[in-house]
């Protein structure tokens, strides 16, 4: 019975931005927060987002609203606009926001789960497993490991779709990192009985990458994901 290699993006609990101006579109977050930023785009690993206000700041904001009419209260994003005071938290509906490449673009207020923002807001991003977030393949889609340069490393997976054009992971590595990431994936391919288990290669749950050989001798701080379009 077939392995299976199974790998999970760096991804943290939270990440955090200050807006520098009354804009919607804030900063992008850190790569060293959520791993590289290009192509960071899937709004659905993103759980939440709370905004602290600095001082109160903006007209017609609008967040989370609760009615108690029920034991439970229920959440209600509204276009309602409320008064928002210093220092104070709001959460808004994090689905229908833009993201991409790190960088969030929020709905103002008018727009229901939007809000309008102020200079000196602080944005925060809650992750969980979304899209993409974690995948695994059979060893025998592994088709090869290739170094792009000094600490970049690819590895080619056979679509999981079934035709012809492969599956990508990047690997971000320390620069002498390549012949450590080429041992252990090595080991993950071989040097378990095969017996259907699932062989946690690169984990990066909450930002901490945990590799399979148990000391990341291969320097690894991130790994993204593309697969062949239209999974």
């Amino acid at each position: 019975m077939e392995n299976y290699l199974y790998f999970r993006k760096n991804r943290p609990i939270s990440a955090s931005v200050t807006l520098g101006s009354a804009t919607q579109t804030c900063p992008a977050f850190s790569a060293s927060d959520i791993g590289v930023i290009t192509n960071n785009d899937n709004e659905n690993e993103i759980a939440a987002i709370s905004i602290v206000s600095l001082d109160g700041g903006g007209t017609g904001h609008s967040t989370v609203l609760f009615t108690t009419d029920q034991i439970v209260p229920l959440l209600d994003y509204s276009t309602t606009a409320l008064a928002i005071a210093t220092g104070t938290t709001h959460w808004i509906e994090p689905s229908t926001q833009a993201y991409e490449n790190g960088v969030l673009v929020l709905d103002a207020h008018g727009v229901a789960g939007g809000y309008t923002l102020d200079t000196g807001d602080i944005v925060t991003a809650y992750w969980q497993t979304g899209l993409e977030t974690a995948f695994m393949y059979p060893v025998s889609a592994f088709k090869g490991i290739v170094a792009t340069d000094t600490n970049t490393s690819s590895l080619t997976f056979a679509s999981l779709k079934g035709d012809s054009t492969d599956d990508v992971i990047t690997i971000e590595h320390a620069n002498d990192g390549f012949d450590a990431l080429c041992k252990m994936i090595n080991d993950a391919c071989h040097a378990y009985p095969r017996d259907g288990r699932l062989i946690n290669v690169i984990d990066g749950h909450d930002g901490n990458v945990v590799t399979l050989d148990g000391n990341n001798a291969a320097g690894i701080t991130t790994i993204e994901f593309v697969p062949e379009s239209g999974y």
